[in-house]
C-alpha cells in the first residue's frame, strides 16, 4: 500500500538572477527514469519578487514518485520565471539538488537547510528549507 506524502519546500537565500527587482522563483520535482534522464512530477506555483519563497505543499503518492524507494534520489530544480506563465526555456536556473525521500524528511526532523548547486561554483547557489513532511 503506497502512502499519501505531504511535503512543504522554502528556498533560503536564492542567488538573484533578475537584472531589475529580485527573481521570481517556483520549484519542479523530478524523478529518475529508465532511460537515464529525468521526468518532471510536480511544479509549484511561483512566487514573485523574493528570494525567501515558501511554495505551497506538494501532495503526492509515493508510488509515483519513487515506486516505494525512499532511497531513490529525486532532482529538485529551481528556476527564475521570466514572466510568461509556467515554465519555458527562458526562465534561468537558480539552482539544483539531488536528495531522497529519506532525506528530506531528515532535513525536516532536525529543520536542517540543504544545498543547491549552480553546477559552476563550490558556494550554495541558494538553500531548500524541508518545512514539513508528512505521511498521511
Amino acid at each position: 500500500m503506497s502512502s499519501t506524502i505531504s511535503l512543504g519546500l522554502s528556498g533560503r537565500d536564492l542567488k538573484d538572477k533578475d537584472f531589475f527587482g529580485k527573481s521570481d522563483p517556483y520549484v519542479v520535482i523530478s524523478r529518475p527514469n529508465m532511460g537515464g534522464g529525468f521526468t518532471g512530477i510536480l511544479t509549484s506555483e511561483t512566487k514573485q519578487n523574493t528570494l525567501n519563497p515558501d511554495w505551497d505543499d506538494f501532495l503526492f503518492k509515493e508510488a509515483e514518485w519513487n515506486g516505494n524507494d525512499k532511497e531513490l534520489n529525486l532532482k529538485i530544480e529551481v528556476f527564475d520565471d521570466d514572466g510568461k506563465k509556467g515554465p519555458d526555456g527562458k526562465d534561468d536556473l537558480i539552482g539544483t539538488a539531488f536528495y531522497s525521500l529519506k532525506q528530506l524528511e531528515a532535513a525536516a526532523l532536525l529543520k536542517s537547510l540543504l544545498p543547491l548547486s549552480d553546477g559552476k561554483k563550490e558556494k550554495p547557489s541558494g538553500q531548500l528549507l524541508v518545512r514539513s513532511y508528512r505521511e498521511l
